[in-house]
């Protein structure tokens, strides 16, 4: 695996500016964080797809007082299934706005038979009774790079330099070169190369581990 240590070298030999460094670690992370939540795709009308390797299992315990609790700390996107306590698969809504349309009150009590997620939280209908867990499958957040050893998280390997070192010399030759007539060339090479990476991360995710029916 390429190291945080390891991509910030690589940064720093590009840039060539020390009053840049401290910047670099910021950028990478950046990198890696827009890259799992999504971009605008490099083959079409829509989002960049979740990363597979931060596909992740967490609970809820509903509550009796309310249609709604906060999702995981650790949810991102893409919520995929959800099951009730006894195991039974539940129903995600294709939209908040359906699933709004069908429980316009949000006041239905009794077993969980629809959710939606919406704004970092878990919707219900209906209200249980009795507290309980609920099972969900979701892309996670990725874990920010800190120390020297730390890897960029849910990064194939072999794209972990051309995407994370491109952007990261991207976002700061646009810092540097912003203002600066006709000289955004080092700007657009390091984009240029990004994208590149990054049509290449699209192609290399298998369709039935995009998460293309994302609620």
């Amino acid at each position: 695996m390429t190291t945080f240590l390891a991509l910030q070298t690589l940064v720093i030999q590009i840039m060539q500016d020390s009053s840049l460094d401290a910047s670099i670690p910021g950028k990478l992370n950046q990198g890696v964080s827009e890259i799992a939540g999504g971009m605008q795709s490099t083959v079409g009308s829509v989002i960049t797809p979740p990363l597979p390797g931060l596909f992740s299992i967490g609970t809820v315990d509903t509550v009796t007082d309310a249609a709604f609790v906060s999702m995981p700390a650790t949810y991102q996107r893409g919520l995929q299934f959800v099951a009730g306590e006894n195991g039974v698969e539940i129903d995600i809504a294709n939209s908040f706005i359906e699933f709004a349309s069908d429980n316009p009150l949000l006041a239905r009590s009794g077993y969980i038979y629809e959710v939606a997620e919406k704004g970092g939280n878990l919707y219900y209908q209906g209200i249980p009774t009795a507290a309980e867990t609920t099972t969900l499958h979701f892309y996670r957040l990725p874990v920010d790079m800190s120390g020297d050893t730390d890897t960029p998280d849910g990064i194939p390997l072999h794209l972990q330099i051309p995407l994370l070192v491109n952007y990261a010399a991207w976002k700061l030759f646009e810092l540097v070169e912003d203002g600066i007539e006709d000289q955004g060339v080092n700007t657009q090479k390091h984009m240029g190369l990004f994208l590149r990476a990054l049509r290449t991360l699209e192609l290399t995710i298998p369709y039935d581990e995009r998460g293309l029916a994302l609620h």
